[in-house]
């Protein structure tokens, strides 16, 4: 004898606990995805402060930087330390380029030098 709803038990002995398994296994999926987020979240945020901390540093660095270069720090230093002057306008000497492959030659020409 065969029982007209035996293979419907069969069905819904496999597919409850197949539905069970896929439903735990999703809700596992989403928690495991939204920790996996945070933790994304968590490392963009250090990073993000890292990166506002460079770029004070590299403020401050530029800043120094500026003050080191510039001209007047440049001559005080120059003078007092290596005995370094800025040249005198009439006194610099020009040198110009001759196209090919020639030696470079330093011109005076237009230039009057003062004498002493």
């Amino acid at each position: 004898m065969t029982h007209p709803h035996s293979h419907r038990g069969i069905f819904s002995f496999v597919l409850i606990p197949l539905a069970v398994v896929l439903l735990l296994f999703g809700i596992f999926s989403i928690v495991w995805l939204r920790s996996s987020v945070r933790t994304v979240e968590y490392s963009i945020a250090q990073l993000d402060n890292k990166r506002m901390e460079i770029l004070k540093e590299r403020k401050m660095l530029m800043a120094e930087k500026a003050s080191l270069l510039s001209i007047q720090n440049v001559k005080n230093t120059g003078d007092g330390k290596v005995g370094l002057v800025f040249p005198d306008r009439v006194k610099v000497i020009y040198v110009k380029k001759e196209k090919g492959v020639t030696p470079y030659k330093a011109s005076l020409d237009g230039r009057r030098l003062s004498e002493p």
